[in-house]
């Protein structure tokens, strides 16, 4: 059947009209119809011709192809496979298993399929250009040092005088650097596209790096103004699984190369991004979902937000940011603001220095980790929460320095009362050096020990001071090698669960029985206060003691840091005390930190019971023998 489109054509020319018979105007018409029917056979099979790839020889168009890129990009191309031209739907050739190299040994691409679009205008002047160059299937190994030597001034600035590719696309590559041997790039689909001159160049893509597909969502900048020392509008957006980058604003390049205006970077956990890309980050491996947005300015000795907004979890903080370069190692410093804080995840080391027995941890102390970079950071907020412990209107720094944290709290609300104090970690050759120091006053003990997950055994109004150091590979060393000090007076409070006024009254009446039924009410007190001096890890109680209205108690003994013990007696006596009475009722508090146990002295019972007191008279020298 002849196709419709050539019916319509036949059914166009004019019919001959002579005087002949019915018949031989028939023959006419359907001679027509042939005739048109192949002509447009011919060119179907002119176009068919056309569309299908001609394979070429070494010589002739390969060579001219070869050349032009020599002359205008400086490539050096060898084919190693088939070569092919075809004219539709526009002039293109194609080469495989080419070699495209730079000499200076900059780039090289090897095993690729190089397809290039002829520009038509030129060619019909014999000459060859390239409006468009897709490079596919490419090993390609490169040099980043080689090819930040390159002249891409001057190579931009050709651009005015000389045509280029308006279009490059690389697909299904990989990248390997000589002097980066672990930023291999696999999978790589780039497409570029500077059209003219005057215009952007646009770029979009995606690689694969270390196992995570990273998305080039966008590049723009104009290229003739960068090459030129002028400022050029600059866009660049990259995402992968595990959070965003993105800038945009001015740029300009050159002696004296600086960037201004918007960015915002952001992951949700910086823990895994660490992990990835290899980064040393102050804090990383603690730190979750994060994100800083704000205004920004770089240039080579800093990267700065003069006015950020930095997400932390679910918490805002408001402030400035800064990153020096011009340093040995990369300082992050900066003043930071927020209503409400959870820093819970960056003190959860502390609160995995025990082991799940319950003892102190044996395993090793790592600082490195944390300390990747320098860090000088002031923090203040309305509300801070540090895992149990929360904190109101803070004001703090943070200060981290090579195998070096050092934290300090300015001054802090706490429990009714105030809270400063500092802690340092400083890594030695084999060990970790803990000096911690501290002051509070007016602190509310009830609330302090139900926050921390502690018995409400004692309540009142607490102030003291504390310092702490020591030294060692673990926590359990660090705590067995402690030294220190503290203090603590806690003032009109109450002792909950032993009522010592109802206790000595038992005694005194039937002391043998007491023991059974002590348990119980409430000792309001004036004041109570103790000292503890450590050396070793071992802790002596001096000057420790509860005064009453009507009993005074005195504590005196030991507590072991190191083994998380302790071994007190707490003498408990009468204002005033009967002559006929033992001194004291005594109990013996022992046993664990988590675990402690107070139980009466038999002793003290026995002697305040008249029937047994002679058991414990001492014995009467025996006579002499005559």
């Amino acid at each position: 059947m002849i196709p419709g489109s050539i019916c319509v054509a036949a059914e166009l020319l004019p019919a001959a009209e002579f005087s002949l018979a019915a018949g031989s105007k028939v023959r006419l018409h359907f001679m027509s119809r042939r005739v048109v029917f192949l002509i447009a056979l011919a060119v179907l099979v002119l176009l068919g011709a056309a569309s299908a790839p001609w394979t070429l020889t070494p010589g002739g168009l390969s060579a001219a192809v070869t050349e032009h890129l020599r002359d205008r990009y400086g490539l050096e191309l060898a084919v190693g496979g088939r070569s092919t031209f075809a004219l539709l739907p526009t002039p293109r050739v194609k080469f495989e298993g080419v070699t495209l190299s730079v000499p200076t040994q900059s780039l090289k691409a090897d095993k690729a399929t190089l397809r290039g679009e002829l520009r038509i205008l030129p060619l019909l002047f014999g000459r060859i250009e390239l409006g468009e160059v897709a490079l596919s299937d490419a090993s390609v190994t490169a040099s980043a040092n080689a090819l930040r030597s390159l002249d891409w001034s001057g190579f931009f600035k050709d651009r005015e005088n000389e045509t280029y590719a308006r279009r490059l696309v690389i697909a299904t590559s990989s990248v390997q650097w000589s002097d980066l041997p672990e930023a291999e790039l696999r999978d790589v689909n780039i497409l570029v596209n500077w059209s003219d001159a005057e215009d952007p160049l646009y770029a979009v893509g995606s690689a694969v790096w270390r196992g995570e597909k990273v998305m080039v969502d966008q590049v723009s900048f104009d290229p003739l103004r960068l090459a030129s020392n002028e400022l050029s509008p600059l866009a660049l957006s990259l995402s992968a699984g595990f959070g965003r980058i993105a800038f945009q604003g001015e740029a300009q390049f050159g002696a004296d190369p600086r960037f201004t205006g918007q960015s915002l970077i952001s992951t949700t956990s910086l823990r895994d991004f660490v992990r990835w890309s290899g980064l040393s980050l102050p804090f990383g491996p603690l730190t979750q979902a994060i994100s800083i947005e704000g205004d920004l300015s770089i240039n080579r000795r800093r990267i700065s937000w003069p006015s950020v907004a930095v997400t932390l979890g679910a918490d805002k903080l408001d402030g400035t940011l800064s990153v020096r370069l011009d340093m040995d190692r990369p300082v992050i410093a900066g003043t930071l603001a927020a209503g409400a804080i959870n820093l819970s995840d960056f003190v959860q080391p502390l609160t995995q220095t025990r082991a799940g027995s319950g003892a102190w941890s044996d395993e090793l102390i790592n600082l490195s980790q944390v300390t990747g970079s320098d860090l000088d950071l002031r923090l203040s907020a309305s509300k801070a929460q540090l895992g149990r412990v929360r904190l109101g209107d803070m004001a703090a720094s943070i200060l981290v320095r090579p195998g070096r944290i050092e934290a300090s709290l300015g001054r802090a609300d706490f429990h009714d009362g105030t809270l400063k104090g500092r802690l340092a970690l400083i890594a030695q050759e084999s060990s970790i050096d803990v000096k911690s120091q501290g002051v509070f006053d007016g602190v509310n003990i009830a609330t302090f020990l139900s926050d921390i997950g502690q018995p409400r055994w004692i309540t009142g109004i607490a102030q003291g001071q504390f310092a702490f150091e020591g030294s060692g590979a673990t926590p359990a060393e660090v705590m067995r090698q402690s030294q220190g000090r503290s203090s603590v007076t806690v003032k009109q409070g109450e002792l909950v669960g032993i009522a010592l006024n109802d206790a000595l009254k038992r005694a005194e009446k039937r002391p043998l029985s007491a023991s059974l039924s002590w348990k119980g009410g409430r000792t309001p007190f004036d004041q109570a206060q103790a000292q503890l001096t450590v050396n070793d890890g071992v802790g002596e109680l001096v000057e420790a003691r509860l005064n009453a209205p009507s009993v005074s108690t005195s504590l005196h003994g030991r507590v072991s840091l190191a083994e998380r013990s302790l071994q007190v007696k707490a003498e408990v006596s009468p204002m005033t005390p009967s002559p006929s009475l033992a001194p004291a009722l005594v109990f013996d508090v022992s046993g664990g930190w988590d675990d402690i146990a107070i139980t009466p002295e038999a002793r003290s019972l026995i002697e305040r019971s008249g029937a047994a007191r002679p058991l414990f008279r001492p014995e009467a020298p025996l006579a002499t023998a005559q």
